[in-house]
């Protein structure tokens, strides 16, 4: 048996941090070929924990848009090998490509079987002239990897979502899927089978969406889809549908916006669709195509859990509600019958040869000399290095107030410096004391003449505060270099789990950072940092009482008598106009539980108060 799953996580980190692990996540859907959708994975967010887990190889691809969106869509598919090398095993792909157009310089010399780019310009019904540089900006949003599996070729594909009324978008989507039909029908012809999988955002059928209005299948892409379908003339199964044909209420999106997935109000656009002979010596492809003799089972998998807790379903209301786990449900198919493949190796694209994985994990050695944070050199003298203050640093960032704990460690004639701020002068701290610390630039500058540059650098998840770390006082460290002696000056420092809050007008008195010297024999400076109960009460009392009047003055809705939800217009003539919405999720039209519809406008007045 083969097992192939097709899921749209809205995001593959947030699904890692939610299983505990890439292994985790992939070994919860249980299946030899998995395909990911939505990974908002940008080529420099790859990295080890998100792509590589062990007994999994990955394919993956992302978006290149320069469109300052950030990272958006993205593609990966995990395939469980027992070996990546001389393996037989139909999950380890015999080749792989990125993109489908055949068009960009990483796909110009294509390992999938057939070749194929497209000559341009091109006409195209519907789109005018097609030209290079249209095909390749299709080609740059990482909505699609292919592998090819010895049997059959995978297509793992995000659709573009697109509004009506957005032309540009609109012809983008309409290209995407005419030149992807392109590439089906070349290898279609070349004798291969061809599976395609993943979020199409296309609900073909108004079977496949809850309450369709009407005129919903004359849509553009719905009859597009469709026309690719056996029922409708063309090459594909709907495998889904083959195999359930009258079921209905089975979707596999929700919109979290609305709560949608209370009741089920949900739409069909996870696909598997798969076309080709079937494996058998036969001469009738017609009775027996790959669908008919070697599909066990299609299903979705509503009991999968995708998410932490009862959130991930249960809506509260408003659009503040933040669901847990993704908007879509998984999907999977069940091939029997599929024999092994000649001994073949992994192919040269798949995600462990990347330099973005490849690179930050050269050896194991490395792991080991990461802890280094200072070398001894001549009698005394403490050097420390570039690796060193990259690690352990103070930012100027308002979010990032933070001075990372290096450690304590005894050497000749004294102990070593506990603290490293980056971003600071170096030369206010030789001044103060520091005559025995120089720093190393890489660049071969003079020792101690530059400060440490001002940036942002990734820290480890180890060296993030706490909220409790706001509530405790700091630390003061006396730390002897040769003849000289450091004392951490009481200034906004944040010592792993240990933080003090300057003093600042603009706070009021119960959070003001008080600080009073001891007069111990240590000379410790201690700070204190308090909060009044008092008021901290009063405040939570006053914001439940104006909650409480808020309720009072919402109107209700007709169908529950429940107070509505406060929104606001977010575009178009009436712009940051307020209204009032039933409270309750939305469901089906005949289910009195679910949204009763209600909407009532506010009142002018009631805008210019908020205002």
């Amino acid at each position: 048996m083969v097992k192939i799953v097709t899921y749209n996580v809205n995001g593959l980190r947030p699904r890692v941090v939610q299983h505990g692990s890439l292994r985790r996540l992939l070994d919860a859907l249980d299946a030899d070929i998995i395909c990911f959708q939505e990974t908002k994975l940008s080529r420099q967010d790859l990295s080890a924990d998100v792509i590589m887990a062990e007994g999994y190889e990955a394919f993956v691809s992302c978006n290149r848009s320069a469109k300052g969106r950030g990272a958006y869509s993205g593609v990966a598919t995990f395939c469980r090998v027992t070996s990546a090398f001389s393996s037989q095993e139909v999950a380890l792909p015999v080749a792989a490509e990125e993109g489908f157009t055949g068009l960009q310089d990483y796909a110009k010399n294509s390992e999938i079987v057939g070749d194929f780019v497209i000559a341009t310009p091109v006409e195209e019904e519907g789109l005018g002239e097609i030209t290079r540089e249209d095909l390749i900006k299709v080609d740059n949003e990482g909505r699609c990897i292919i592998t090819d599996h010895g049997h059959f070729v995978l297509f793992n594909i995000y659709g573009p979502a697109v509004e009506a009324d957005d032309k540009e978008r609109v012809r983008f989507k309409l290209l995407f899927y005419k030149i992807l039909q392109k590439r089906w029908e070349h290898l279609l012809a070349l004798g291969k089978r061809v599976f395609v999988v993943g979020d199409l955002n296309i609900a073909p059928a108004s079977i496949d969406r809850c309450d369709a209005p009407p005129g919903f299948e004359k849509q553009m892409f719905r009859e597009w889809l469709r026309s690719m379908l056996r029922e409708h003339g063309g090459p594909f199964f709907d495998a889904f549908r083959s195999k359930h044909p009258e079921r209905a209420g089975a979707y596999t999106c929700f919109n979290q916006k609305i709560g949608a997935e209370e009741y089920n109000y949900g739409s069909r656009i996870d696909h598997i669709l798969i076309s080709g002979a079937c494996l058998h010596h036969c001469d009738s492809a017609e009775d027996h195509s790959i669908f008919c003799c070697h599909v066990e089972e299609c299903e979705i998998m509503n009991h999968f859990k995708r998410g932490n807790s009862e959130n991930l379903s249960k809506w509260k209301g408003g659009r503040s509600i933040k669901l847990e786990g993704s908007d879509h449900i998984p999907v999977y198919i069940l091939l029997k019958e599929i024999p092994e493949l000649p001994v073949h190796n992994i192919p040269p694209s798949a995600a462990r040869y990347l330099p973005e994985v490849r690179g930050r994990q050269q050896s194991i050695v490395s792991f080991f000399n990461k802890g280094k944070t200072y070398e001894l050199q001549d009698a005394g003298r403490l050097v420390l290095s570039e690796d060193t203050l990259n690690d352990s640093y103070c930012s100027d960032g308002l979010e990032n107030k933070t001075i990372a704990k290096v450690g304590l460690a005894d050497a000749k004639g004294g102990n070593l410096p506990s603290l490293i701020c980056k971003g600071g002068d170096l030369d206010q701290w030789r001044n103060e004391g520091l005559s025995g610390i120089s720093y190393n630039r890489q660049k071969n500058s003079p020792s101690g003449t530059k400060g440490v540059p001002n940036k942002k650098i990734k820290r480890n998840l180890s060296s993030q505060p706490t909220i409790k770390s706001f509530f405790q006082p700091p630390r003061s460290e006396t730390v002897n270099v040769s003849t000289s002696t450091l004392v951490t000056p009481v200034e906004t420092v944040h010592c792993m789990n240990q933080t003090c809050v300057p003093n600042d007008d603009s706070l009021p008195e119960s959070m003001q950072c008080t600080t009073s010297g001891a007069k111990d024999q240590d000379n410790t400076n201690v700070s204190s940092c308090s909060l009044s109960t008092d008021k901290c009460n009063a405040a939570a009392l006053e914001w439940q009482r104006i909650q409480q009047k808020m309720k009072m003055t919402l109107p209700r809705c007709k169908g529950h008598r429940e107070p509505c939800i406060p929104r606001s217009v977010k575009k178009g003539p009436n712009i940051g106009r307020l209204f009032y919405v039933c409270p309750r999720a939305q469901g089906p039209a005949s289910n009195p539980e679910a949204n009763c519809g209600h909407f009532q406008w506010a009142p002018v007045k009631s805008k210019e108060k908020r205002s």
